[in-house]
């Protein structure tokens, strides 16, 4: 990279390690550096937000909403109502990604083990091994192109549907610290980690209502969510013999979901999956703001929860907590 952009990425790095920044400095530093990102394609996934924060088709966010997608449509139109796929005539072209989306959550050393292939090696036999009609949109196995261990491996990726989230609060850090080193630009290992959740923060608000297209039935998006909604308040809890029990109830951690939305007998289908895990505890990162005691339910008013409300318009307040804008 120039040295008058390392220059302006090593101040940025300066304020970081010093605890002195905000979001703005996390945006600039993933614009920075996005150039020379290589291979940490977790960062650059986080620089394309920062470049292109409208609506996103690529990506490994956006791969991973696509393959959830796909798993769920497979599960609606071919596993709940007892449907087998039969390779040995056309189908879907989708089914065919879904198959090689499937092998990537699958782990390596159960694949060698299993039928003696990587996961790279079975997706290029997966490509060879089917020919695609674009305009029927449907894949056709090839005669004599794919052994019995591969059509085997098949079956077993397809006999279950796996939800994986696309990265977690530490692959980000690792692949920030990464490319900090890769590109010679001075930093304290130890600052860097003592200032993770900040940058974490900041990075879950890039992806808070963000949009992904990936041509499916509509638009997937992502929200900040906590682990769990909300928690008893003032409620009592007893053992069956009547003795006061104690029962830790905390909302988590903050998330990333992901939500892909399916046709289902012509009604909309929301399935909501995690997409990035972090390490920040909810009611340490969140304004007292967003918190509220309300009764459990609409027609139960005998009990109170604490629940956390998190609209749209969420940004970072100056002492570095999530807030409500529009409040």
């Amino acid at each position: 990279m120039k040295s008058l952009e390392k220059t302006k990425a090593q101040k940025i790095v300066n304020r970081i390690q010093n605890g002195n920044f905000d979001e703005n400095d996390v945006d600039n530093l993933f614009m920075r550096l996005r150039a020379s990102s290589y291979k940490n394609i977790i960062f650059r996934e986080i620089a394309d937000f920062v470049a292109h924060n409208d609506k996103r088709d690529r990506g490994v966010t956006n791969q991973s909403l696509e393959a959830m997608y796909y798993s769920m449509k497979y599960f609606l139109e071919y596993t709940s109502p007892k449907i087998s796929l039969d390779i040995a005539k056309p189908f879907p072209i989708w089914i065919k990604k879904l198959i090689k989306y499937q092998v990537d959550k699958i782990d390596e050393e159960i694949l060698r083990e299993k039928f003696s292939v990587g996961k790279e090696r079975l997706k290029i036999r997966i490509d060879k091994g089917f020919k695609d009609d674009k305009k029927t949109k449907k894949t056709l196995l090839k005669k004599d192109k794919l052994s019995m261990e591969t059509l085997h491996a098949i079956q077993y990726v397809m006999s279950f549907i796996i939800s994986k989230e696309a990265f977690s609060q530490k692959d980000l850090i690792n692949q920030i610290i990464n490319v900090l080193h890769q590109n010679d630009i001075s930093f304290d290992k130890d600052k860097i980690l003592a200032q993770a959740d900040k940058i974490t923060l900041c990075v879950l608000l890039l992806l808070h209502n963000s949009k992904f297209d990936y041509k499916g039935h509509k638009l997937a998006y992502c929200t900040i969510n906590p682990e769990k909604e909300f928690v008893s308040y003032n409620t009592n809890f007893v053992d069956k013999d009547g003795n006061k029990i104690n029962i830790d109830e905390n909302f988590g951690n903050l998330q990333a979901l992901g939500h892909v939305v399916l046709d289902k007998d012509g009604q909309d289908l929301t399935i909501a999956y995690s997409i990035m895990s972090t390490e920040l505890n909810v009611e340490e990162w969140c304004a007292e703001s967003l918190f509220n005691i309300e009764p459990l339910g609409k027609t139960d008013f005998e009990y109170l929860c604490k629940r956390l409300k998190l609209g749209e318009d969420l940004i970072i307040s100056e002492d570095f907590k999530l807030i409500d804008k529009s409040a």
